[in-house]
Order: C-alpha cells, then sequence, then structure tokens
C-alpha cells in the first residue's frame, strides 16, 4: 500500500482520530446518512473529501463553508508535501474540538481511512443491488454526466464494489473491530433502526438530510424526499430507465447474488 495508507504520525493520532468511517456503497442512502448524523457544530462526516489527495474535490470547499470552517481559496491551493502535512494545515485546525468520521464510497478509499487512523468503529452502508443500479443511472443522466459514467461503469463499481465491501466487512469481523451494517431500506422505514445507529456512533443523530445536495447537483433527490428521512425507492419506471437500462439492471443483480444473500436481499 502507498503513503496513502500509511497511520498518521503519533503527534497527530491521539486528537485526530475519527469517531467513526463509513464505508459505503454509492447510492446506499450514504449521503443522507452522514447528513442525518451531522449536527454541527460538534458532529460532523465529512462527505468524500479524499482525504489522501493534495486536491481536495470541489464539494469538500462547499461542504467546510457550509458547515462553518470555510477555508480561503490560498488555503486550498497551498502545497504540501504529503497528505499528513494537508490534514495538518487544512482539516486538524478545523476539526480540533469537533466529534468527527469520514464517509467514502470507494472500497479503496475505505481501506486507506481505515490503516490510516484506526478508527473505533466502522459503519457499513448498503441496500438492494438493484436499487443501487437503477439509482446511479438515473443520477448520471439528470446530471448530464453518463459520457463520464456509462452503462459499463455502473456495472463495473457494483461488481467491483459489493466484493469488496463483502471482503471488508469479513476482514472487520475477524479484527474484532465493532462495525455496524445499515440497510438503506431499514434506516428509512424504522426510527428504531435510526436511534440504534445513532447509539453505536455515540452522536445524537437528526441532522438535517438535504443538507449540501443542492450543491451536489443532487436537488432532485431534495425534492423527491423532502425535508426528512426518505421514501421507498421509486420504480424503475419512475426513474425514467428505458428498456436497455431495466435488462442492465436485471443483469446486476444477477451478477451480485452473493452479496444479495449476504446482506439479506435474496
Amino acid at each position: 500500500m502507498d503513503g496513502g495508507g500509511q497511520r498518521m504520525t503519533a503527534a497527530l493520532r491521539p486528537d485526530f482520530v475519527p469517531d467513526f468511517v463509513i464505508a459505503a456503497l454509492g447510492r446506499s442512502g450514504s449521503t443522507m446518512i452522514a447528513n442525518w448524523l451531522t449536527r454541527p457544530p460538534g458532529e460532523i462526516v465529512l462527505i468524500e473529501p479524499f482525504l489522501f489527495a493534495l486536491e481536495n474535490p470541489a464539494m469538500l470547499h462547499r461542504q467546510f463553508a457550509d458547515l462553518g470552517m470555510a477555508a480561503s481559496p490560498a488555503e486550498w491551493s497551498a502545497y504540501d508535501a504529503d497528505w499528513q502535512a494537508r490534514f495538518a494545515r487544512l482539516f486538524a485546525p478545523r476539526l480540533a474540538g469537533r466529534r468527527w468520521a469520514v464517509k467514502e464510497v470507494l472500497g479503496e478509499e475505505h481501506r486507506r481511512l481505515i490503516a490510516a487512523f484506526a478508527p473505533p468503529r466502522v459503519v457499513i452502508t448498503v441496500r438492494d443491488i438493484d436499487a443501487i443500479a437503477a439509482s446511479f443511472l438515473e443520477k448520471h443522466r439528470r446530471q448530464g454526466n453518463r459520457h463520464r459514467f456509462d452503462a459499463g461503469w455502473v456495472a463495473d463499481y457494483c461488481r467491483r464494489e459489493t466484493a469488496l465491501v463483502m471482503a471488508l466487512r469479513g476482514e472487520l469481523e475477524a479484527q474484532g473491530t465493532p462495525h455496524r451494517v445499515v440497510r438503506y431500506e431499514d434506516f428509512i422505514a424504522s426510527g428504531a433502526e435510526r436511534a440504534a445507529l445513532a447509539a453505536f456512533v455515540g452522536w445524537t443523530g437528526e441532522g438535517d438530510v438535504g443538507r449540501h445536495l443542492a450543491g451536489l447537483g443532487r436537488g432532485f433527490e431534495a425534492e423527491r424526499h423532502g425535508e426528512g428521512v426518505g421514501n421507498a425507492a421509486p420504480s424503475l419506471a419512475a426513474r425514467g430507465l428505458d428498456a436497455e437500462e431495466c435488462a442492465l439492471v436485471q443483469a446486476i443483480s444477477e451478477d451480485c447474488a452473493v452479496y444479495r444473500a449476504a446482506f439479506g436481499y435474496a
């Protein structure tokens, strides 16, 4: 593993270990869950910050501003020798005195975070793979991103990342790391499930689930679900999928049968 997987220096780690990492599958409701857990200024989940990059995504700039931790353009663009130096300069002063966590949607990032920070807890978010695939297809169409994230990308992501999240759960079990699987369907349907998640991470919960969505080009989700925890997923027809896309969803579902069985979707 490259430098992205190296642990924080001993001087930083005691004060700047995240309370937990959310190891998410994309389109598993993980942004909603991260927002539900976020109660600024004291409890903050960073959404896909790519901590190991030396240039963070624009959406992190917006998150910092939305959460009252804005950084200037000069601060974002300043040179850092490595990710640890960038974290110490840009993140640590803003996270001091707060409880914080990180959410990512790539298996590679999950492992880097866990290796680097050794978080005391991990939350794994999953969803029916049919709904994940369909949601990706709709999202990319609505955002005008199908030239970047075509049907092949969706299929590859679903097959690769479901395998990685199953492997991660096995590793956490073997290591004895406290972890909790949160199924999207259970989270939106059950107040008890949401309360159990808050208790697991030791946070308050009940944050603004629509936070950041407009800035992320996902205003259609806020319109669909309103201000509270979302409703059941729309049908394929309601998502505007054509026959070819519906066939792709079915093929992905069949290819991910082991994942479906592992998380109770068989």
